[in-house]
């Protein structure tokens, strides 16, 4: 065979095959500078609030109960419990020591809480275990980040909320059968405990209908008042100023006489323009993270723009374990928006036409578009996005007499042709070098 025929072969299947490389490799680039993985989520309709921390005083129609004899108190209601008139709420013992009271009230505590774990757990299932041991990692955050701040309240409740997760939990999965063992001893021991309590010397009936709390705190006269459509800015400042008594050593609680109570939360008149008389506000006390709805009563506000103001809110819930302490930090919920969730970090301000427009961009069938939001707020990096934004005025369905226009007819804007966000559009959350009409993969 000719050797330069060969030669000839053999160079042109060397050219050729580095000719289709160099083609594959420029091919290979030039796609992938049209393509690039991304990665996107749906759009949710979702609400944020926007709040406002301030420090609230409580306010109760309330009547300290002196029993009128020094010794071992054996109560005999519960704390809070709804009383009426001749009720015992007490013995006075001879017999026994504070030492005694102060078991039996934990063993109360304690038997109250093993039975209804155990209620709790008697209508969960073995599938339920996941989500408690969800809500068992969010109260560990939670303690943690009380701990962080000092705040020792809120840790000893959400640490008391853990042990009753582990315990449902250990239930639930078969770990253990109860309490009722547990329970049974705890009985046993109050019942040689109350055995001690003897020489009862005066027994304390009560002479209203009303609540039964065992704590005095000694502001009981600082925070007095008849009405409190009555109270006036003075009056509220000066109960935060006040400082407690001390309780005399036979007062042994008190009466609380109206199941609605308040609680009065000095500010300034600028803050105070935020809300309004009337409204349902959502309270949140921090120390114990008890929600509670509360009715704003009363505006009070000095003329200054600077003055003093004071808000009082009222409430009919009387929620069972509540510490009523007499000053406690609160978050008020001012205002509540709804609309489109998107992170922050995928809003994009992009020049159309020389007009700088705010919106994010979506994948749809393996493309990039553009859409246009109207950012209402930001919170934790996400933006709440105006869902109706794009939508046509409600006019009823009147547009106008004999065809008549309703408005003026307006000159378009560049922005105008960019379609707004819509529920469950895939925004993109990872990419750069992003553009309208840009292929992308995900």
């Amino acid at each position: 065979m000719d050797r330069e025929y060969l030669k000839r072969v053999l160079t042109y299947v060397v050219v050729s095959a580095v000719a289709i490389g160099l083609m594959i490799y420029v091919g290979y680039h030039m796609v992938k500078n049209f393509t690039s993985e991304v990665e996107a989520e749906p759009t949710y309709i979702d609400t944020f609030d926007e709040a406002a921390t301030f420090d609230a005083y409580i306010l109760r129609h309330e009547r300290v109960v002196n029993a009128g004899a020094e010794g071992t108190v054996n109560y005999l209601v519960d704390d809070g419990e709804k009383v009426a008139v001749g009720d015992i709420l007490a013995d006075i013992c001879r017999g026994g020591s504070s030492g005694i009271r102060e078991r039996i009230t934990e063993i109360d505590d304690t038997v109250k809480s093993l039975s209804e774990i155990e209620a709790g757990a008697a209508y969960s299932s073995t599938s339920d275990a996941v989500n408690i041991e969800a809500g068992i990692r969010e109260l560990l955050y939670s303690l943690n980040g009380s701990v962080s701040e000092n705040d020792i309240r809120s840790a000893m409740a959400t640490a008391a909320s853990m042990k009753a997760e582990l315990n449902r939990h250990a239930i639930v999965t078969g770990k253990i059968d109860g309490f009722s063992d547990r329970i049974e001893a705890l009985n046993e021991e109050r019942r040689a405990l109350v055995a001690q309590l003897t020489d009862v010397v005066r027994t304390v009936m009560s002479d209203e209908s009303a609540y039964f709390f065992y704590d005095v705190d000694g502001y009981e006269s600082a925070f007095a008042f008849e009405d409190i459509d009555e109270l006036t800015l003075d009056d509220i400042y000066g109960m935060t100023e006040a400082s407690s008594t001390t309780p005399a050593s036979d007062d042994i609680g008190k009466l609380v006489l109206d199941y609605s109570w308040y609680i009065a939360v000095p500010t300034d008149r600028a803050s105070s323009l935020y809300f309004e008389e009337g409204e349902d506000y959502d309270v949140v006390f921090n120390a114990g993270g008890s929600k509670l709805p509360m009715t704003l009563r009363r505006i009070l506000t000095e003329t200054a723009d600077n003055g003093r103001a004071a808000l009082i809110f009222e409430c009919s819930v009387l929620p069972d374990d509540f510490g009523y302490s007499r000053m406690q930090p609160v978050t008020i919920t001012v205002h509540s928006y709804t609309g489109y969730r998107v992170p922050l970090s995928s809003v994009r301000v992009v020049d159309y036409d020389g007009v700088d427009v705010t919106g994010v961009y979506i994948l749809y069938g393996g493309v990039v578009y553009f859409r246009r939001v109207e950012i209402i707020l930001t919170q934790d990096g996400y933006a709440l996005c105006d869902s109706t934004a794009g939508e046509p005025p409600d006019d009823d369905g009147y547009s106008g007499f004999m065809g008549e226009e309703t408005e003026p007819v307006t000159e378009k804007s560049p922005e105008d042709d960019i379609p707004y966000l819509s529920l469950y559009d895939m925004v993109i959350t990872s990419a750069r070098g992003l553009y309208d009409g840009k292929i992308v993969s995900r």
